[in-house]
């Protein structure tokens, strides 16, 4: 039932505060979108030119160049997105409102929101390399085994992703914890988070699916698209990370 719930107050807190969702992801998107674009026109490197050379480079442009591009570009999507992640948790937990068209940009918060969230990103990798090694050594022969064992540890992993993962609003608010705490404090909650992930992908499904049927309608079909896309599912993602570090770690009641 707990996983019903924060997934339920995460959505409560999107839909709740619209006006500073807006404020906290307009701004920041637009620049970022302004960014990427200055980048294909400082390269030199035609966004077309992709699409016509879907398995191999564009003509004219070297591998150097590429590397830098997909760099920069890396760079950008990172600092956007943390931007808008450290604005949502620092609005939600903190109480800090986003005042005219672009949130606060701390720098030093979405860098360490970054660096946690790369540290997940490592431990998960290095977690699944025991089931790739074991896969890799029952071979095609015992492929039905193999597939459900993986997605057994898959789900596994997930667990333990959001276990871990109310590092990431403690980093965004200036107040950080360690992976044996964030793990401390969620002790219990496996099948609470089995819960909220089902209930999450299942939501996540059907606006997507609303979405493919919305779009072909003119004008207003994409712009409900777009909103749900672009504004509503990410913010909800984030939302969830906040509503278990206020649950798990600041002991907050769901009203």
């Amino acid at each position: 039932m707990l996983g019903w719930n924060i997934f339920a107050h995460s959505l409560r807190m999107v839909f709740g505060n619209l006006k500073q969702v807006a404020q906290i992801v307009i701004g920041p998107a637009v620049i970022g979108t302004v960014a990427i674009i200055g980048l294909f026109m400082v390269s030199g490197i035609p966004l077309e030119a992709f699409d016509d050379n879907p398995n191999g480079l564009p003509p004219g442009v070297n591998p150097g160049a590429l590397i830098l591009f997909a760099f920069l570009l890396f760079v950008v999507m990172v600092l956007i997105m943390g931007w808008i992640a450290v604005a949502w948790h620092r609005y939600i937990l903190l109480e800090e409102y986003p005042s005219g068209v672009l949130p606060t940009f701390r720098f030093d918060r979405i860098l360490a929101y970054f660096g946690r969230g790369l540290l997940l990103g490592i431990l998960m990798a290095i977690a699944f390399l025991p089931m790739g090694i074991l896969t890799g050594m029952l071979g095609e022969g015992l492929i039905a085994v193999s597939i459900i064992l993986t997605i057994g540890y898959l789900v596994f992993l997930a667990i333990c992703f959001y276990r871990l993962s109310i590092i990431l609003p403690a980093a965004a608010i200036g107040q950080p914890i360690t992976l044996s705490e964030a793990w401390n404090n969620t002790l219990g909650t496996g099948g609470t988070i089995v819960v909220l992930i089902v209930v999450s992908f299942l939501f996540q499904f059907l606006v997507q699916l609303a979405i493919g049927v919305l779009s072909i309608i003119p004008v207003l079909g994409v712009l409900i698209a777009l909103f749900f896309g672009i504004l509503i599912l990410p913010m909800i993602n984030v939302s969830i990370l906040t509503t278990m570090y206020g649950v798990f770690i600041e002991k907050r009641e769901l009203g």
